[in-house]
């Protein structure tokens, strides 16, 4: 997928959000980023395999979801605040979605971890020393922050240390959950940064820590890493007897410059108790 659709995508969901509690037409969404509906269509079955309506149904269970677990409102506020016209409604549709009642999610604190997933190979363990990287971090929602730091990271290479002839490395760091709320949906925070580069981009000078990871391989769409982490830190370090350190970031490493519908080899880096 181009920039150009890959920024189509990213206005159309930011479009989405700021109307999730509001009725949304096809025809509407398609407007906002100027795009007829069959191509808005086509778009997202690209980017999520899900049509437009199945997504925004998707999203707004997902925020019914956090609602429900945040404990403020009752789940018939909830069920209405979602849309529906009742509480038994909105309780099918949800377990029809996650597989759990309202009843249950509210009682299951874990429940994000064992949603959907893919499946990895066991992991390699490994130990890494401190290494240097230029980096940026942006925040933002959390499908639009990652894109945001690459984009900016991208601004400061050359034609040559972005093609796959380059000896450059890139990192991705996700800092935050966006599924727990000790941070704001849309200041979700993510580090972009590169490796290998002598020259001074500009930005900023991190150093890494070495430590002991797992070190897993994924094959698939960057924009789709999110199922990655829900099988990495639900169902394996549940049924891993390695600790894993989760007030530490994990960091992803491309083979090359990141675009997030396209499919590549990443390795998601798992800090370990030493």
């Amino acid at each position: 997928m181009n920039d150009l659709n890959s920024s189509n995508f990213i206005n159309a969901v930011q479009f989405v959000y700021d109307h999730i509690d509001q009725p949304i037409t096809l025809k509407d969404l398609a407007k906002s980023v100027d795009m007829s509906v069959s191509s808005l269509k086509r778009l997202f079955i690209e980017a999520t395999a899900k049509t437009p309506g199945a997504f925004i149904r998707r999203l707004r269970m997902e925020c019914a979801f956090r609602s429900i677990q945040s404990q403020k409102d009752s789940i018939l506020e909830v069920a209405l605040s979602s849309g529906f016209e009742d509480q038994s409604s909105f309780a099918r549709r949800f377990k029809e979605t996650f597989g759990y009642s309202p009843r249950q999610a509210r009682k299951k604190l874990n429940i994000v971890s064992e949603l959907e997933n893919v499946l990895l190979d066991e992991p390699d363990i490994i130990e890494l020393t401190d290494f240097p990287i230029q980096s940026v971090t942006e925040k933002g929602f959390y499908f639009e922050a990652a894109p945001k730091a690459f984009n900016v990271l991208k601004s400061k290479l050359t034609t040559n240390e972005l093609s796959d002839d380059g000896l450059s490395m890139f990192i991705g760091i996700g800092h935050d959950n966006p599924h727990e709320n000790n941070v704001k949906e849309d200041e979700v925070r993510f580090t972009a940064g590169v490796v290998l580069i002598k020259r001074d981009l500009g930005i900023e000078h991190v150093i890494l820590s070495g430590s002991r990871y797992a070190r897993f391989h994924y094959f698939g769409k960057p924009n789709n890493l999110g199922l990655a982490y829900h099988y990495i830190y639900g169902k394996w370090s549940e049924a891993s007897p390695i600790q894993v350190v989760k007030t530490k970031s994990a960091f992803m490493a491309f083979d090359h410059f990141p675009a997030p519908l396209k499919e590549q080899n990443i390795l998601i880096h798992v800090p370990l108790v030493p």
